[in-house]
């Protein structure tokens, strides 16, 4: 994977920084079809940080099976200032890459200690809805969607009650202390998703009880209230002073 992330960059000027794997490998969830989804951030060249134009914030490459994503630092920081769980993976991931990032367990450790567990909860909310809806409309009713609607459900419960959910399924399962209905899906959805293709079709007899499942998880932590639980200023400055080292590194005391 090494190679392909320095294929990118051998026809591009901007500089790699950081890269794991993310989705299916990084939960410990992936089929025998699954993709490589290699995600994390660069630096521009000195000549793009400082020029008047502004320059694309993303690289996205998709080869094969080598999914790609890419973003701009400044991006990337502004995107964990406000809490985003997708990017808050990313650096808890544990399948690195690449990592040019100095200090980087310090920067790691002062991230997860300001993270705002009210934004974890209404991202992983809403990213579980957007998923059920595909499946309640047919268009997308297939185990692996099944699993990522729970996935979401059963993190956004966690980060309601200031819990960081883990990354590999079998500790997030562990996370619970006993099995709900919507738990035992999720559980049943990722053996058949683990043997089947990706785009395999949840059998019609399951999808009643699914949905139904669903709905009434979704309306149980749709009535939970939870308050902003960090220091946003506190936040900002980490990534503040952190990007402002690292670009003094790369293009010379500002």
């Amino acid at each position: 994977m090494r190679k392909q992330i320095d294929r990118v960059f051998s026809e591009s000027e901007e500089i790699p920084l950081f890269y794991v794997e993310s989705g299916s490998r990084l939960w410990g969830i992936a089929s025998p079809d699954s993709d490589f989804d290699v995600r994390g951030f660069h630096l521009q060249t000195k000549k793009q940080y400082f020029d008047f134009k502004k320059h694309r914030d993303i690289i996205e490459i998709m080869d094969g099976d080598f999914d790609f994503v890419s973003y701009d630092i400044d991006k990337m920081f502004g995107l964990l200032a406000k809490s985003n769980p997708t990017v808050f993976e990313w650096i808890r991931a544990n399948i690195i890459y690449l990592n040019q990032l100095p200090e980087w367990p310090a920067l790691q450790k002062n991230i997860i200690g300001n993270i705002d567990f009210k934004a974890l909860f209404h991202h992983y909310i809403s990213l579980a809805k957007g998923s059920f809806h595909l499946m309640e409309t047919g268009r997308n009713f297939t185990y692996k969607k099944t699993f990522y609607c729970i996935r979401g459900l059963l993190s956004a419960e966690l980060a309601s009650e200031k819990i960081i959910p883990e990354l590999l399924i079998d500790n997030l399962f562990g996370q619970f202390d006993h099995d709900n209905d919507v738990l035992t899906i999720a559980k049943d959805s990722l053996e058949r998703k683990k043997q089947q293709k990706e785009k395999d079709e949840v059998v019609e007899g399951d999808k009643y009880r699914i949905t139904t499942a669903i709905k009434d998880y979704v309306d149980q932590l749709g009535q939970k209230t939870v308050e902003s639980s960090n220091n946003r200023q506190k936040l900002e400055s980490v990534l503040t002073d952190y990007s402002y080292n690292l670009k003094s590194q790369y293009y010379g005391k500002l």
